[in-house]
């Protein structure tokens, strides 16, 4: 057997695999957490830290929840389980459609640990709506439509909507109306807390799953307020991660005996300074065109348009074959393509108070860069990374190179929270496709051998996580 087997392989101690409780925290970063667990804001969560491993883990490529969570889900990179986006181009269209649970090609974690007789409890993983079957129960998160579609079974839906059960928070016009958003904000992670209890305690697993997402919301309007502390709203945004630690102190008390313990995140998040939007330069040098005058997205891109920019960052070319349209062919496409990365790596934000040095864009992926697998022929041909403080976005209608919108916070890629209730876990490199086989390992399941992820447990022992 040669090592990535061994490491592959769930290591076998004679000792029976504990249970495993994952409690993930949408884009909460581990800058965050330390700084709320040193003011003593978290003192539950400041406990569990001192008897394990605590360390930044990479996200996805692009940093986006969509793909974050099916990352961690499958334990695949994007190539294998084709989610790029919250959006996503129709084949052979130029149309946009949002990818689901039914769009994800690899299987998940709880699939492979349900072939093994473990039971599985998934509560609000973003990307699992429709529901659909499993050993267990599932409720999905975000993007769920209706509550009925989104729970397995369906004799579950009942005791959700008796609970005041809410699959997100209401965070339309949220820096408008914050009372009403707070208290919606509370109101959601307080509904969850008793599902989330009353399933741990009442329903028989060996996988449990629940994420919170309402701590990206707030980050997304009002970090701001977290990094002021004379803002208006700097107690409300502290109040919340109070309530929070409550809820996980009430969650890890309800654990058996003996659980395996993470607690994980998709991103993490920091200060927008200024929003860049690349379709603004593309249309500059001649390279996208638009059909209408007040463009409202990619149905409006004129066929002569060489290439185009999709949140977040990603860049397609309009190639022929590719789209009904396509004026770019294969003997002009790494003359484009080159031509749009030295540009795009050579602009500055001349404007005062800028991050950084200025430059939005430290570095550009191509695709057979950063992702592998049967789904590559859909993803972008190139994916901007981007200079912290500065947000990119995929719109058509801006004018502007830079510019504002409501949001105040930004996902980050390298400082994602991770902690398991164990000493000694090994965290070089560590990225978000190592934990679905990490997690199958600890169950005593063996991960499937394409998934590219790492096990990041010692290999002498499993089975030593104490709550």
């Amino acid at each position: 057997m040669g090592l990535l087997d061994r490491l592959r392989r769930a290591p076998r101690t004679g000792v029976p695999a504990p249970r495993v409780a994952v409690i993930g925290l949408d884009g909460v970063g581990v800058p965050l957490i330390r700084d709320l667990t040193a003011r003593g804001l978290m003192p539950n969560l400041a406990r569990l830290l001192a008897a394990g491993t605590l360390a930044p883990m990479r996200s996805s490529i692009p940093v986006i929840s969509s793909v974050s969570w099916t990352s961690f889900m499958t334990g695949r990179n994007p190539g294998q389980h084709g989610v790029y986006g919250f959006t996503d181009v129709k084949p052979g269209t130029l149309t946009l459609f949002f990818p689901n649970f039914g769009n994800v090609r690899s299987e998940t974690l709880w699939d492979v640990a349900g072939r093994a007789g473990k039971r599985s409890i998934v509560l609000n993983v973003p990307n699992t709506y429709p529901a659909r079957p499993l050993d267990g129960l599932l409720v999905s998160g975000f993007v769920a439509v209706n509550l009925e579609r989104a729970v397995h079974p369906a004799s579950l839906l009942p005791r959700l909507q008796a609970e005041g059960y809410r699959i997100d928070v209401d965070y339309l016009n949220a820096d408008q109306r914050p009372e009403v958003f707070f208290e919606d904000l509370v109101a959601t992670l307080e509904a969850r807390r008793r599902v989330y209890l009353a399933l741990v305690r009442e329903e028989p697993w060996d996988l449990f799953i629940g994420v919170v997402t309402e701590c990206d919301r707030l980050h997304h309007y009002f970090w701001h307020q977290y990094v002021d502390p004379a803002a208006p709203h700097h107690a409300r945004f502290l109040d919340f991660y109070r309530r929070l630690d409550d809820v996980l102190g009430a969650l890890v008390a309800a654990l058996p005996a003996g659980a395996a313990l993470f607690i994980v995140a998709d991103h993490g998040h920091t200060l927008i300074h200024r929003e860049f939007y690349p379709n603004v330069w593309l249309r500059e040098q001649g390279l996208l065109a638009l059909k209408a005058e007040k463009p409202k997205g990619l149905a409006d891109v004129d066929p002569a348009s060489k290439v185009f920019v999709l949140d977040p960052g990603r860049v397609y070319l309009h190639r022929e074959g590719r789209f009904p349209l396509g004026s770019v062919g294969r003997s002009e496409a790494e003359d484009l393509l080159g031509r749009v990365r030295e540009g795009l790596l050579g602009l500055e934000d001349g404007s005062p108070g800028r991050p950084g040095d200025g430059r939005p864009v430290p570095r550009i992926f191509a695709r057979d860069e950063i992702y592998r697998g049967p789904c590559l022929e859909s993803a972008p041909d190139l994916v901007l990374d981007f200079t912290e403080g500065y947000d990119p976005k995929g719109a058509f209608g801006r004018t502007e190179l830079f510019g504002r919108s409501a949001l105040t916070g930004m996902h980050t890629y390298a400082d994602a929270l991770f902690f398991v209730n164990r000493p000694g876990v090994p965290t070089d490199g560590l990225d978000i496709v190592d934990l679905a086989p990490t997690i199958l390992a600890t169950l005593g399941v063996d991960p499937p051998a394409d998934m590219d992820g790492r096990v990041r447990l010692p290999l002498e022992e499993t089975s030593q996580a104490r709550v």
